[in-house]
């Protein structure tokens, strides 16, 4: 579209009222020497394209104003090709200039010898007219595109406003708001005709011209009353123009709640984990990322059982950010690590008054904070017996009851849970509930002990020597024979967590490029030792006697890590050694953890004794 083209209904109003008082007819054709405006007569030549060799395309080409004082006759007009059929009388055309760019030309038409008397009798001033004439449509193109570029800026400005989440008001001088975001509309529930034209204080009571004009309003905390309903927000105020004398403010504000959100989903993103972040190349831990990465896509609640250390959290984060809910928060709750008065607030939050010391505007619960994401129930098996009854509905229903609440919310969510204990059989104990167990189990993951796949020992102490050497500043390239085979032998009752620890402590103390026996922790080397002199793994397999037993516990002693070492020294499972102890009356005080180990594998004992 050419630029005359743009102002096109300006023009023609233009033209048709000089034309009305000047008494000559008015024209106007863009710079392909389309007629794009005509009065009276020439309204029948509007879409008309003049030749070339048309007086119009002189003005075009020279950029000067021509007069022809008698067409067809006048010398202007010896090389127009339609001077045989003009009906002109006489013509003033004057070159159509837009930022410096000729966009056109202006007509001045006699089509009368009345018209062309008032046009040629006063020459100039007429030329002087279609002269400003050019220069009103100039202007009126400019003005359009600048109304253009300013209803562009403003569609810009709406867009990037309605794409932050925190709501956003802009006020007046006098704090009456101006505009309001699509957030603010959805955050306070109020629709964009109640906001506007309103005083600020309608929103937020607290806040009124005072509060706005004082030197420090940079931040603020206040409430709103909608719908009978008292909701608390977090806000900042900036001036517009300046903090002296202000033309007007911003208002900026999202839910107190919102910010424990925020943070739970900063933290969760800060530890994405994928399956191909957990080490163990054996076939047992390759069958359980098998069996995790295949569940992953599903919502249903996953249950992942096996002991401390084992590295429970990596697979339930792993199965969160391989899932449909990766953008989603990953909340964990540790039930064992919560004192029990305050772990039910924490699961579910409560409302403003619900309890003495309780927040203003309430708290949101883990069930909440992770709505549209995964919560991670870690150690659920410590959970107490009358939470568990209120868990059980939650994960039912996916909704929540706040302490003090009315009502319930409606929660988005994903359950994985995660314990050291066998749930089930304290379910048969009345330990734990078991419609909770069995709510929790629809896909049960047992991640095996370090001890059953040994063989992935190698892959973790190469990852952990390099990884604690670039965090120590130190060049360690290894570790020697005699120290590997003491990691090999070791029973590991803390799992890939003490193994860590154990790496950890060598290259802190190592201060050479290999770690050698003597740089582990003692009760590595000390394990070794005793697995020397106790009867086991040393010995060509038999039945276990009482006299093996008898002296393996005098050298091991009777604690649960110390069993699990001599389990391993005698190259039996942890459950065979128990029924031994049992059968020989040496079980000694009771066992933390009854039951046998959780594994991927049969827990029954499939060696011969």
């Amino acid at each position: 579209m050419t630029m005359l083209n743009e102002v096109r209904d300006f023009a023609q109003a233009v033209a048709d009222a000089i034309a009305g008082v000047i008494g000559v007819e008015v024209a106007m054709v863009d710079e392909n020497l389309l007629t794009v405006v005509g009065s009276g007569r020439y309204a029948r030549h509007i879409g008309r394209v003049l030749r070339p060799d048309s007086i119009s395309a002189k003005v075009l080409a020279q950029g000067k104003t021509l007069i022809v004082h008698a067409p067809p006759s006048d010398h202007l007009c010896q090389d127009c090709s339609q001077k045989a059929t003009c009906t002109d009388a006489a013509d003033i055309i004057t070159p159509l200039s837009i930022g410096g760019q000729l966009a056109g030309c202006v007509l001045l038409v006699a089509c009368t010898s009345e018209q062309r008397d008032r046009l040629i009798g006063d020459t100039q001033r007429w030329v002087d007219f279609a002269e400003k004439m050019a220069d009103l449509i100039s202007r009126a193109f400019n003005e359009k595109q600048q109304a253009d570029e300013a209803r562009a800026l403003a569609m810009q400005f709406d867009t990037v406003i309605n794409a932050v989440s925190e709501g956003i008001l802009t006020l007046d001088s006098r704090g009456t708001i101006l505009h309001a975001s699509q957030s603010a509309e959805r955050l306070l529930e109020v629709s964009t005709g109640d906001l506007v034209s309103r005083s600020i204080s309608f929103v937020f009571p607290q806040i009124g011209l005072d509060f706005l004009n004082r030197p420090r309003n940079a931040d603020f905390e206040t409430f709103s009353m909608f719908n009978d309903e008292k909701a608390y927000w977090l806000g900042a105020i900036k001036p517009i123009g300046g903090p002296a004398i202000p033309n007007g403010y911003v208002v900026t504000f999202r839910g107190i709640e919102e910010i424990p959100k925020l943070v739970a989903n900063y933290i969760g993103r800060e530890r994405q984990v994928t399956f191909r972040d957990i080490l163990g190349s054996s076939a047992s831990m390759s069958r359980v990322k098998q069996i995790a990465a295949s569940i992953a896509g599903a919502d249903s609640t996953v249950l992942i059982q096996g002991e401390s250390g084992t590295g429970k959290e990596l697979f339930a984060r792993a199965i969160h950010f391989e899932s449909p809910r990766r953008k989603g928060p990953f909340v964990a709750l540790n039930c064992a690590a919560i004192p029990e008065p305050v772990l039910e607030s924490e699961l579910f939050g409560y409302e403003e008054g619900a309890f003495t010391g309780a927040k203003r505007g309430g708290k949101p619960g883990k069930f909440e904070l992770a709505h549209g994401g995964t919560l991670f129930l870690d150690e659920i098996g410590d959970m107490p017996i009358h939470l568990q009854a209120k868990i059980l509905r939650a994960i039912q229903e996916r909704m929540v009851d706040r302490l003090g609440a009315g009502k319930p919310k409606p929660v988005d969510i994903r359950i994985i849970a995660s314990t050291n204990r066998d749930l089930e059989q304290m379910a048969v104990s009345g330990g734990f509930r078991l419609d909770l167990y069995y709510r929790l189990a629809v896909i049960p993951i047992v991640i095996p002990p370090l001890r059953e796949h040994r063989e992935d020992v190698p892959e973790y102490v190469d990852h952990f020597t390099r990884e604690y050497s670039q965090a120590l500043g130190k060049k360690v390239e290894g570790i020697d024979p005699a120290a590997m085979d003491a990691l090999m032998k070791y029973a590991w009752p803390g799992n890939i967590r003490e193994l860590a620890n154990a790496l950890e402590y060598a290259v802190n103390l190592v201060d050479g490029p290999m770690i050698d026996l003597s740089r582990l922790p003692p009760q590595i080397a000390a394990a070794t030792s005793k697995a020397a002199q106790a009867p086991g793994l040393t010995r060509p397999r038999r039945r276990i006697t009482r006299d093996d037993l008898e002296k393996a516990l005098l050298v091991y002693g009777r604690s649960t890590k110390a069993r699990e070492a001599m389990a391993a020294s005698f190259g039996i499972s942890r459950a065979t050694l128990y029924r031994r102890l049992k059968e020989y009356g040496l079980r000694g005080r009771p066992l933390t953890h009854p039951g046998p180990p959780l594994s991927v594998s049969d827990p029954s004992d499939t060696h011969s004794d």
